[in-house]
C-alpha cells in the first residue's frame, strides 16, 4: 500500500507539473523533481524509464495524455481544451493539482481549509469495478423513512450534488419500471460486488439522464421556462456561478438583474432558488411563483407571532 500511494503521488507531481507549466522540458522536469518534497532521494532526476514508464499509466488509468513536440521537445498535456470540457478528467487534473499544493504548503497545511470528502465515498471502487466488470451489486438500503432492505442493482452510472455521492441503476426488486433508480450512497449500509453479470444498456446516456435537471431529484422531469428577479449582489454571485448551465442573464438593471432557465423544476432546483430568501422574486411559472408567495407567507405567520 506505501508503495501505491508512494507512485500515485509521483503521478499527481508530473500531471501537475506539465499541466501548470503548459509547455515543459525533460530537462525542467528533473531539475524541478530534485527539489520536490514527493522525492524521496533529493537532487535525483525523475529519470528516463520512470518518466515513460508513468506516462503510460497516466494515459491508462485516466485518459490523460502527455505529448511531446518533436521540434521543441517540449512535453505538454494533450488536447488540453477537451481535458478542461472533460469533467472527469478536468477534476482529476484539479484534484492533482490541489494535492500536489497541499502537500508542498508543509507547515501550511492547517491553514488550509476543504470540506469533508463527499459522503458514501468508500464505495465509489466497487462500484465502478462492478461497471467495468458488468456485474450487479448486492446493495443494502436504508431510506430515510424505512427499514434496511437487501436487493441486486445493475450499476448505470455515479454522480456526486452537494457533498453527496449518488449512484444510478435498475434495481431487481422493481422489474416493473423501465427507468434507473437514484440511490444516495449515505444511505447505504453495505455494498459489494455480486457474482451476477448483467447487460449494460448502450443507449443509456448519464449526460441525457439528468438533462435539464438540477441535482439528482427526477420526480419532475417536464422542463419549462423559470424566469426569476434578483437583486444586484445576488447576480454578482448567479454570474460567477450558474445555478444552471441553461442560465441566461435576460435583463439587467443597476438595482436587479432578471435571469432565465431551461429547467425542470424539481425539488433540489427549487430548495436552491429559497436558499436566496428575499433577493429573489419568482416571476414565472405562475404555479412556482404562487409556491414561494404561499412559502412567504408562512413565514410571515409564523414570525408574526413573536412579533
Amino acid at each position: 500500500m506505501a508503495a501505491q500511494n508512494k507512485l500515485f503521488q509521483r503521478l499527481i507531481w508530473l500531471v501537475d507539473t506539465i499541466y501548470s507549466a503548459g509547455r515543459i522540458t525533460r530537462e525542467e522536469i528533473d531539475r524541478r523533481w530534485r527539489y520536490s518534497s514527493y522525492n524521496d532521494r533529493p537532487g535525483s532526476d525523475y529519470g528516463e524509464r520512470n518518466f515513460f514508464r508513468h506516462r503510460d499509466t497516466i494515459l491508462e488509468l485516466f485518459g490523460i495524455e502527455i505529448e511531446v513536440n518533436r521540434t521543441t521537445r517540449e512535453y505538454s498535456i494533450n488536447m488540453l481544451d477537451d481535458v478542461q470540457g472533460d469533467h472527469v478528467r478536468s477534476w482529476l487534473v484539479d484534484t492533482f493539482a490541489i494535492n500536489n499544493m497541499v502537500n508542498l504548503a508543509g507547515d501550511l497545511k492547517s491553514r488550509i481549509i476543504f470540506e469533508p470528502i463527499p459522503a458514501g465515498s468508500r464505495y465509489l471502487s466497487s462500484i465502478v469495478s462492478a461497471m467495468k466488470e458488468e456485474h450487479q451489486l448486492l446493495v443494502t438500503y436504508q431510506r430515510f423513512d424505512g427499514e434496511p432492505h437487501s436487493f441486486l442493482l445493475a450499476p448505470y452510472c455515479i454522480k456526486v450534488f452537494k457533498r453527496r455521492w449518488y449512484l444510478v441503476g435498475k434495481p431487481d426488486d422493481h422489474p416493473e419500471e423501465t427507468d434507473p433508480r437514484v440511490y444516495a450512497l449515505d444511505r447505504v449500509r453495505s455494498l459489494t460486488v455480486s457474482d451476477t453479470p448483467y447487460k449494460f444498456p448502450r443507449k443509456f446516456n448519464a449526460s441525457e439522464f439528468f438533462e435539464g435537471q438540477f441535482g439528482v431529484d427526477r420526480r419532475n422531469t417536464h422542463v419549462e421556462q423559470v424566469r426569476v428577479r434578483v437583486d444586484a449582489n445576488t447576480a454578482n454571485y448567479l454570474r460567477t456561478l450558474p445555478i444552471h448551465s441553461s442560465q441566461i442573464e435576460f435583463h439587467r438593471e443597476a438595482d436587479h438583474s432578471i435571469f432565465l432557465y431551461e429547467i425542470a423544476p424539481t425539488y433540489d432546483f427549487i430548495q436552491e432558488l429559497r436558499k436566496h430568501g428575499s433577493h429573489l422574486e419568482v416571476l414565472e411559472p405562475q404555479w412556482l411563483r404562487d409556491d414561494f408567495a404561499a412559502d412567504h407567507q408562512k413565514a410571515l405567520e409564523m414570525y408574526g407571532k413573536f412579533v
